[in-house]
């Protein structure tokens, strides 16, 4: 649908006493106030052919016009002027001007669905979805992608920093503010035109309108303590991809000073290319995540430490935004670390781009082969037989959106646990095409011989079943890791895990973590993944290899092992507030900024299971959901460790307490807890007082705790019953059963 909106306003009538101190004072703000804004009239088209292009102009003719009160659109009910399902609207807002000089910058906000473009006085301010800037466009274009209106839902809109000669285009009399919006289909359904036209004022008094509460200013200087990215893409957009050419620069002068953006770029200062990163987040979040590239000028790779990280060139700026404690990255990746496994680095940091304030991101190492990051040999182009080919092999298993089909492979596989699926790779690095047909074909075989020894029957064996194939301590920490956050994608989405060469050991090693702000608690997917009790690793939406090692004894020691080490370490819930603390202390007075920038404190955003109305309620929020999920998994896993004897395989039980409950009962409801069981198989038999059997079944044991569901035996007479529980190696153990 196509609006046109004009406002017939006269506004700032100023005397020809303030041209004097406009004229002292032109670059300097004393204020600010809103020109445009929803709520003013308007003039608007929804045109359903060609449109004049002088329709952006002053001079233009517009009586045909609808005059209505902006914005414009439909859906949502976030529109003062409801229209019909349409793919464009085109919208007109005049004012006029008596002393345009006393204008010392202009800001866009704009609540729009889903592309737009905004101009001034006939030229063109900025444009969003709607192809490159300064293309034509046509009525019936649909805009390239889909964005939803922020407002109505109580989020800022998306700001566009103009450039500061944009207060040029302001003329003493009628001035016009015209804007096109676009759906992304006429079967969209909503559309939105709301935008904010802000003028910094250079004078005192008040001229146009006053900001809406939510509206922030432009970021000052010398008003951070974290080190300061100022990115400059001389007017491009940062688009999904490809990349663009731009210029970063990184201000640190140190803990406990302050930085600039006035200040010489001491940490970097020169080219970089960068893309906006992220599926689902980029889809729903205006604060985006970025991933960039530091080059020379010619366009080469530049290799350069940022804020002390090891040399590299490739490099993330992440945005938390629906993870409001902004820590759960960083905090989850630092675990893996002190675990004694790579995980990529971080430092955080504030962004301003196109002098436009971001708030507080992370600085992140991006995934990829290196010395300093995962460290793995080098799969050569001529390394096709023997040793070398062996390794080198760094592989994902994430969603497949718009991935070419020759970029991932389904592995033929089937899981042996009922509801688990076929497990699809991703080449990660080397990418699918720098790598050779016979590279292609050995790590498919080896993934295929993995599997198979992992589903036959032979599959404990430690010669030539899954313990072949994979590096279990890399796999136990990372099992640790995923169950400890809970993660929403554990042991499904963005995993990862490399092939090393023969001569290296030869084993598949997990790692490293990746995206971990859906943890501790801060999803909905599903009723429980938010609750600090339960598995994730048993749903069958995940890779099956945790539940089937789960169901082999040796594996479980070697897990419980693992975790009464890290529960007096680096699990302990002292070290975990201690990180916390310290992690908190580095944002300091940047979390205030970060939230008026993006004012998401009590607002639901997506997927959040918990919606706190301040910072102190979601870091509340966290520390409590990690000291209950600590107790319970250690409730679950910890004192279990048996000591092995000279036979690895072998596993040694130690006596253990197991209970029944309720216990005395009707009988109705009752639960066999047998947590630590050896065997992986157990049967059970209930006997009466004359030794009559009244109840027997056979239970499969798939997790590291077994409860028993008893059938409901509230019809048997009231009396005290034998409940005897075996195993196929004679271990048995034997309850006293009471009903009434």
């Amino acid at each position: 649908m196509n609006l046109i909106i004009r406002t017939n306003v006269l506004i700032g009538v100023l005397f020809s006493i303030f041209v004097f101190h406009t004229a002292a004072n032109a670059q300097e703000t004393n204020h600010w106030e809103t020109v445009i804004l929803p709520g003013r009239q308007c003039s608007y088209l929804v045109p359903t052919s060609f449109v004049d292009p002088a329709w952006i102009n002053t001079g233009f003719d517009d009586s045909g016009w609808t005059t209505a009160t902006g914005g414009v659109g439909y859906g949502d009910d976030d529109d003062n002027t409801t229209i019909d399902p349409a793919i464009s609207v085109y919208c007109r807002y005049n004012f006029t001007l008596s002393s345009p000089e006393i204008i010392t910058d202009l800001l866009l906000d704009m609540d729009f669905d889903d592309g737009f473009v905004a101009y001034l006085n006939g030229t063109e301010l900025v444009r969003y979805n709607m192809g490159d800037p300064g293309s034509s466009t046509t009525w019936n274009q649909p805009a390239d992608g889909l964005q939803e209106a922020g407002v109505y839902q109580g989020l800022n809109p998306f700001r566009f920093t103009l450039d500061e000669t944009v207060t040029d285009l302001l003329v003493t009399g009628d001035n016009t503010f015209a804007v096109e919006v676009h759906n992304e289909s006429t079967t969209s359904s909503d559309l939105s035109s709301n935008p904010y036209l802000h003028a910094g004022v250079g004078v005192s008094g008040s001229y146009f309108h006053a900001t809406p509460d939510w509206f922030y200013p432009p970021f000052s200087s010398d008003s951070t303590l974290l080190p300061l990215v100022i990115i400059d893409t001389e007017g491009q957009q940062i688009p999904d991809e490809p990349r663009i050419t731009a210029r970063m620069k990184l201000v640190d002068n140190g803990p406990g000073n302050y930085n600039s953006t006035s200040d010489p770029g001491n940490g970097y200062s020169g080219q970089i290319s960068i893309e906006q990163r992220g599926e689902s987040s980029a889809w729903f979040s205006p604060k985006k995540s970025y991933s960039l590239e530091t080059q020379t000028d010619s366009g080469e790779n530049n290799n350069v430490s940022l804020l002390g990280l090891p040399e590299e060139n490739d490099w993330v700026l992440y945005a938390p935004y629906s993870d409001k404690s902004l820590i759960r990255n960083v905090l989850s990746y630092q675990l893996f670390d002190e675990m004694g496994n790579y995980a990529p680095r971080t430092r955080f940091v504030e962004v301003v781009v196109n002098n436009d304030y971001k708030g507080i991101y992370i600085l992140t190492e991006k995934i990829k082969r290196d010395k300093n990051r995962v460290d793995m040999a080098k799969l050569l182009q001529e390394d096709v037989a023997g040793n070398e080919l062996t390794g080198g092999y760094l592989l994902r298993i994430d969603k497949i959106t718009n991935m070419p089909s020759t970029d991932y492979w389904e592995s033929p596989v089937i899981p042996p646990l009922a509801g688990y699926r076929q497990v699809t790779y991703q080449y990660f690095d080397p990418k699918y095409a720098e790598l050779n047909e016979p590279q292609r074909n050995y790590i498919r075989d080896h993934m295929l011989e993995f599997e198979s020894a992992l589903i036959s029957g032979n599959y404990k064996n430690p010669d030539n079943g899954y313990r072949a194939y994979l590096d279990i301590p890399s796999f136990i920490d990372m099992m640790i890791l995923n169950e400890f956050t809970k993660d929403v994608d554990g042991f499904r989405l963005s995993h990862y895990f490399y092939k090393q060469k023969d001569s290296n050991g030869g084993k598949l090693v997990n790692g490293p973590p990746w995206d971990y702000n859906l943890t501790f608690g801060n999803s909905d997917y599903t009723d429980d993944i938010h609750l600090t009790y339960n598995w994730v690793y048993t749903y069958p939406m995940t890779i099956y290899w945790w539940a089937r090692v789960m169901e082999d004894s040796w594996f479980r020691n070697q897990l419980r092992c693992r975790w009464d080490a890290l529960y007096e370490s680096v699990l302990s819930s002292e070290h975990l507030h201690g990180i916390i603390d310290s992690t908190i202390q580095v944002m300091g007075e940047s979390v205030p900024r970060n939230f008026r920038r993006w004012p998401v404190l009590g607002v639901y955003i997506w997927p959040n299971s918990y919606v706190g109305q301040n910072y102190s309620d979601e870091e509340w929020y966290l520390r409590n959901w990690i000291d209950d999920r600590l107790e319970w998994m250690d409730g679950k896993w910890g004192g279990q460790c048996w000591p092995l004897s000279s036979d690895s395989d072998q596993v040694i039980p130690l006596p253990e307490q197991k209970r029944i409950y309720p216990n005395p009962s009707n009988l109705s409801s009752t639960f066999v807890d047998l947590n630590g069981f050896v065997e992986v198989e157990v049967s059970f038999r209930l006997f009466d007082m004359s030794g009559r059997m009244v109840h027997q079944g056979v239970a499969h044991y798939s997790g590291s705790e077994f409860a028993y569901a008893l059938p409901d035996l509230s019809f048997l007479p009231n009396g005290i019953y034998t409940l005897e529980i075996s195993g196929k190696n004679q271990e048995r153990e034997v309850f006293k059963l009471i009903k009434q």
